[in-house]
Formats: C-alpha cells, structure tokens, sequence
C-alpha cells in the first residue's frame, strides 16, 4: 500500500496547491503513470493532474529522438484517463515537416485514436502545416503552440509574438529562456500559458536550436553524416545529466540549467500561472518518478512517496517478466505437443 493519510489535502506542495500538471510518460512509462493515477485517486487528489503528453516512435514527433517507444493499447488508455477527467495530448512538434509528410498512415491512426469530443484531448505542435492540417480534420481537439516552436521563431522573447500565438493556440508554452524575465511574463495571459518546470537544457544554450532542428530530421528519417554527427557533437557540449546537472567539464563557465528552483517556481505561481508541465522523454522511469514527486507533493512527504511508487513500479515490471515467462512457457508446451 502506498502512504496515505488523514488529512489528504496536506500531501499536495502547500507552496502551488492549484496548479494543474501536463505530465510526461503517456507512452514510454505508462506503468508509472497508473501507479500514479490510483494514488492520487486513493488520496482524492487526482485534480492536480490536468493531462499527460508523450509520442511513440513517429514522424510526427518532435524535440526528442525517437527512441524505440511503441504504440500499444492506446485506444484503451485513452478512454481511461479521459473517464478519469484526465486530457491526452500527443507531443506532434517535430519541426520539419513538408506537404507530404500529413499523410503519413501511423501518425494519423494514432491522431484518429483521440476523441476530440470530450473537450479534454488535444495536441502540441510546432509546424503551421501540420497545426492546420490537424484543426481542418479535427476542429475540436485543444492545440498547444509547442515551446520548440518558440524557441525556433522567438528566442529573444518578442511579447508581440507571444500574444499573437496566444490567439491561435488553447495554451502556449512558454521558452524556458524566458521564464527568468518577469515583464514579459506578466503581459501573458494566464489561462493560455504553460510553464516547463524541469527543463534540463542549459540557460540560453547556444545550440538549442540547431539541437530541435536535427531532432526533428532524424525522426523524419533522415540519417545523413550532417544529422547524426551533429548530434554526436551537441550531445558532447552542454547537454545535462539526469537531474537538472551539467557536468563540470562541460560546463567550465557554470552556466545553469533552466530547471526552476522552489522559489523560482512560486514566484511564477503567485503571479496567477496555474499551468505547468513536466516533462520526462528523456529521462529514466525513476528519474520522471523524482521529478513527479518533487514537485506534486508536499515536501516533507515527497520522499516516502517516491521510495513507494519505486516499490511498486518494480513489481508491476517483475510482474510483467513473469507473465511474459509463462506465456512463453505456455507456448513451448504447445510446440511440443
């Protein structure tokens, strides 16, 4: 049994008690997301979470490699979350998609697999192509303006620009260069901004942007020298460790990450922002699970709740090794019979 206790209100963080969270993990670490979903269930403060993101290995996919994350049963756990009041949102932010790339046959099966009735399932895109393409054949999913797109086309923080896309989009995610900047924060309007908490790029990193551009390449498909040599490269520069650290010999000019601190992060709160993500692609299981926990719950309880869902996230994996073990065995009977 995960910890629970009498008074349910005190395990949400008492410094941000009304935020509600885009979480990453909706393909890759769906074993972690239920854990977590029949905690917060059990405590009755599922409220906090208001949708989970993610992509599995598609074209469509943007700011991070395709990994070898696969696409099963989604139709399945879509219904679920949703039941549970709990929005879907698919990670479409790769950058460099052309005309021909919109009718990729797998990006659009998985975008026909959410219900764009149910007013809380959208989408989180970069490209005008495909944001477009999207609202002409689902007009009522939710559109994110991804925060690559910003980084891409506003990486000096025009307000203008903000404003602009704030007009189009449900919700624009806001460049973590530009969370340090409290003027231009305060011109956003609230209810259409997210705010990226744990963001582990460094501070105004130089390559940024040529980082999201090969990214988006390489999931096209595009294995050219120029693509995985720059890469290579990037990935030997500044690029951070597991929990929002840059190792000394990357980073001999101690540039930070833009991993908000506690009071970084409550100052943004108490300027009226109540949507935030975290986001968790390329991170470990346990390392998303730190991050969740961190910045969910109440301090003084994080830790006792990280230690239970790395107990319970080790059984369901063990449990899922047995299954497959059985079922191989199963299958061998048959084989010999």
């Amino acid at each position: 049994m995960l910890l629970k206790t009498e008074r349910e209100s005190s395990l949400i963080h008492t410094d941000w008690p009304e935020v509600k969270w885009n979480i990453s993990g909706l393909f890759n670490y769906r074993t972690f997301l239920k854990i977590l979903i029949n905690s917060l269930n059990s405590h009755d403060i599922l409220h906090v979470v208001g949708s989970f993101h993610g992509c599995p290995d598609l074209i469509w996919n943007g700011g991070y490699l395709n990994a070898n994350v696969p696409n099963v049963d989604s139709v399945k756990f879509f219904r679920k979350l949703n039941e549970h009041g709990i929005g879907v949102f698919l990670t479409f932010s790769n950058l460099a998609l052309e005309k021909k790339h919109l009718s990729d046959v797998e990006s659009n099966l998985l975008l026909d697999r959410l219900n764009e009735n149910s007013g809380l399932n959208g989408v989180m895109v970069a490209s005008d192509l495909l944001s477009d393409y999207i609202r002409k054949k689902k007009p009522n999913l939710k559109q994110i303006c991804s925060m690559e797109k910003c980084i891409i086309e506003n990486p000096r923080g025009d307000i203008e620009w903000y404003k602009k896309m704030q007009d189009r989009f449900d919700r624009v995610g806001v460049s973590t260069n530009h969370l340090f900047d409290p003027d231009l924060l305060d011109k956003l309007d609230r209810d259409k901004t997210e705010i990226l908490v744990n963001d582990e790029c460094a501070y105004n990193c130089p390559t940024r942007k040529q980082h999201l551009e090969l990214i988006s390449k390489f999931n096209l498909g595009i294995r050219s020298r120029e693509v995985t040599d720059g890469l290579k490269k990037i990935k030997q520069s500044l690029c951070t460790g597991e929990f929002h650290t840059i190792s000394e010999d990357k980073n001999p000019g101690h540039i930070r990450s833009c991993f908000l601190k506690r009071s970084e992060l409550k100052t943004i709160y108490d300027m009226g922002f109540r949507n935030f993500r975290i986001c968790g692609r390329r991170k470990t299981l346990f390392g998303l699970a730190w991050n969740v926990t961190h910045f969910l719950f109440n301090p003084p309880l994080a830790s006792p709740f990280a230690t239970a869902f790395a107990h319970k996230v080790d059984e369901n994996i063990k449990g899922e090794f047995r299954k497959l073990s059985q079922k191989s065995d199963i299958n061998k009977k048959q084989d010999i019979v």
